[in-house]
């Protein structure tokens, strides 16, 4: 076999991995929807990085839409991207969505604020009982008017 053949057997797996992996990575872009450029928007990554499921209990949105809602479960190890838009009434943007774990009633709840001072992730965390082995951890990608945060729900570093 000569040089030419031995580099295109390699070379052609190699270009076919990259394709697929570029037509995964827009489908997974284009999941999370298009937001709207008129108005201040936030987009909220939850990943549930534990063992157990979460089920909805709570998702306020008091100055806007969902334009994908938070979804009545997550399971375990999974992530959802939840987006909404403001309907401009007002110069701050909450959202908070709690999901219920585990037998004890704990919530984890995960907040965002988007106003022209900036955003924050302010609020989020875990409570209710046997809540001490969990925590959320957040970041925020970009700021006001178009935030892009995250969380993490996931155990507690020992």
């Amino acid at each position: 076999m000569n040089t030419t053949n031995r580099r295109r057997l390699i070379l052609a797996p190699l270009a076919a991995t990259a394709a697929i992996a570029t037509m995964v990575g827009m489908a997974g872009v284009a999941s999370a929807g298009t937001l709207p450029t008129n108005a201040p928007t936030t987009a909220m990554t939850i990943t549930n990085d534990t063992n157990q499921t979460l089920w909805l209990a709570n998702s306020t949105n008091p100055y806007g839409s969902w334009i994908a809602g938070p979804h009545r479960t997550l399971a375990p190890h999974e992530t959802e991207i939840v987006t909404a838009v403001s309907n401009n009434s007002t110069p701050v943007f909450p959202l908070e969505i709690s999901y219920g774990y585990g037998s004890l009633g704990a919530v984890a709840n995960f907040v965002s604020t988007n106003d022209y001072m900036g955003a924050t992730t302010n609020g989020s965390g875990v409570t209710g009982h046997n809540v001490q082995n969990f925590d959320v951890q957040t970041s925020i990608e970009s700021g006001a008017p178009a935030v892009n945060a995250s969380y993490i729900l996931a155990p507690m570093m020992m």
